[in-house]
C-alpha cells in the first residue's frame, strides 16, 4: 500500500501532489501509534495470540477497505483513514513478530530469516500485485 499511496491518492481521488505529504502524516501516525498502543497488550495476552489477531485484524480490515475502494464510497481523506487503521494493526504485528524473532534466532540465522521473509513476501507482492490490479 504505502509504495503506491501516493499514486492512489492522484490518479483515483484527484488529490493534488502537492498535497499528498499532509495524507501521509496521519498514516504515518497510525504506524507509530499502533505498536507504543498495543505492544503492552502482547505481554498481557500473550505475543501468540497478539501476533495472530492483529495480522488477522489487520487482514480483515485491509479486505474492507479494498471492498470499499472497489465500490467507490471511498474518498481521499476517508481511503487514508481505513489505511491508518489497518497500519495501526499491522506496524504492530510486524512489530511484535520482529521482536519474536530478535529473541528467538541468533544474529546469524536472525538476519537470513528477516531477509527471506522480507523477500519472499516483496517478491510474491511484485508478482502478484499487477496480476491482480
Amino acid at each position: 500500500i504505502f509504495f503506491t499511496y501516493a499514486l492512489v491518492l492522484t490518479d483515483f481521488y484527484c488529490v493534488p501532489a502537492t498535497k499528498v505529504g499532509t495524507y501521509l502524516l496521519p498514516f504515518a501516525l497510525g504506524n507509530f501509534l499502533g505498536p507504543l498502543l498495543l505492544g503492552r497488550l502482547f505481554d498481557v495476552v500473550g505475543r501468540r495470540t497478539m501476533i495472530a489477531a492483529t495480522y488477522a485484524i489487520s487482514g480483515v480490515l485491509l479486505l474492507v477497505s479494498g471492498t470499499l475502494f472497489k465500490a467507490g464510497v471511498l474518498d481521499g481523506t476517508t481511503q487514508t483513514l481505513a489505511w491508518t487503521v489497518v497500519f495501526f494493526f499491522a506496524s504492530a504485528a510486524a512489530s511484535s513478530a520482529y521482536l519474536t524473532v530478535s529473541e528467538t534466532f541468533p544474529l546469524e540465522v536472525r538476519a537470513l530469516a528477516i531477509a527471506l521473509f522480507y523477500a519472499v513476501g516483496t517478491g510474491l507482492g511484485g508478482v502478484a500485485g499487477p496480476a491482480l490490479f
